[in-house]
């Protein structure tokens, strides 16, 4: 891993026609989407760059601001129960998979 780099824990799900959604659970709501897995991949870092640059603005505007990143496995755990209730709501298959993604590094974990 390159210095100055942080490692996050990305969930994809394949959707019906093909494409993949993907998630960031340690940055509730930090989503993306791609036509295949690799597509997928390179927006989800594009989506959590966008995210933890937002948080460092809001860090200049307000120092005490406090944001705690936690990569936990029950923070896993329970995004991946959410989404499989949600898949089998649908009647999709019961079908995800992990991976891990690099970004520089911008907020202290």
């Amino acid at each position: 891993m390159e210095e100055g780099a942080q490692k996050f824990i990305v969930i994809l799900e394949q959707d019906e026609r093909g494409g993949y959604a993907i998630h960031c659970p340690a940055l509730p709501g930090c989503s993306s989407q791609g036509e295949d897995r690799d597509e997928a991949l390179v927006m989800i870092v594009d989506a959590i760059e966008g995210v933890l640059e937002v948080i460092e603005e809001r860090r200049e505007e307000e120092p005490d601001l406090e944001f705690i990143l936690q990569e936990t496995p029950n923070l896993l755990a329970e995004e991946v129960r959410e989404i499989l209730e949600y898949r089998a709501e649908c009647g999709m298959p019961l079908i995800v998979e992990f991976a891990e993604v690099t970004v520089p590094a911008r907020i202290p974990v």
